[in-house]
């Protein structure tokens, strides 16, 4: 699937539903900025169709070659049970979220050119319902929002403003997904990643490997999807009302 520019996180004005974007020259930075360095092995997951290598309980690669051919994917993948998401839980204080956050999750389709859906209510996250669930077995279950937004004349700070502090704080910690059914799934903060929109844009591969909804991540005798934060970072510009990153923040699920 096509994404490019994934978040608008914008200081825009939301009147009556208008959206108007506020003309100011230069730009100012937002603060700590996670690395763009190469995902770690962790997360960058596993051919199922392929005898490549599989990984162990650390989530890390091995060498051990288990059953994951297709027709043992198919009979390891009996065992999950996708859900709906419907709140994100981050049980830690950051500066801009000190009690943490819980956020109200809403699933959504992709916008007509391929972008994920982002709400306008920067307190809101929105799951990518055509992409992974949480609970498959394969896959990125990805959830976006806006870092913040101008609402009637006051800054909202987002949900996931503090991706980057994550990055930076937070690596090894756990966050949590409600779902609709009820359960609670639990994921570990892995690796935080930051790249410019125009990089993004530009480099087909990067997408796909951001966005992967194929490979397996974590051991072959519990193939799971991983977890996706994306929201924006780095420099803000006033003249466009949007920054100019993405960030990314990766997490596997807690068994």
């Amino acid at each position: 699937m096509r994404r490019i520019l994934v978040v608008l996180g914008s200081a825009a004005v939301l009147i009556s539903g208008l959206v108007l974007s506020r003309g100011a020259t230069g730009k100012s930075d937002t603060g700590p900025r996670a690395g763009s360095d190469p995902l770690p092995t962790s997360i960058t997951g596993f051919d199922p169709t392929s005898a490549g290598p599989t990984a162990d309980d650390s989530g890390l690669p091995s060498t051990d070659p288990s059953a994951v051919s297709a027709a043992g994917d198919r009979h390891v993948s009996l065992a999950f049970k996708p859900g709906v998401p419907v709140q994100l839980v981050v049980p830690f204080g950051t500066p801009n979220h000190p009690d943490g956050v819980r956020a109200r999750v809403t699933a959504n389709k992709m916008n007509p050119d391929g972008t994920l859906h982002v709400p306008s209510d920067p307190t809101t996250v929105s799951w990518a319902k055509e992409d992974a669930a949480p609970g498959s077995s394969r896959g990125t279950v990805i959830l976006t929002s806006h870092i913040n937004y101008v609402i009637n004349g006051q800054l909202v700070i987002g949900a996931l403003s503090d991706l980057a502090v994550y990055a930076k704080q937070a690596i090894g910690k756990t966050i949590s997904l409600k779902l609709a059914d009820g359960r609670t799934l639990h994921y570990r903060i892995v690796a935080g990643r930051e790249y410019t929109k125009e990089q993004l844009a530009g480099d087909k591969q990067l997408r796909a490997e951001l966005y992967d909804q194929r490979k397996v991540y974590g051991p072959a005798s519990h193939p799971a999807s991983r977890l996706l934060l994306v929201s924006c970072g780095g420099a803000f510009d006033e003249y466009t009302g949007e920054y100019e990153d993405n960030v990314f923040l990766y997490a596997l699920p807690v068994r």
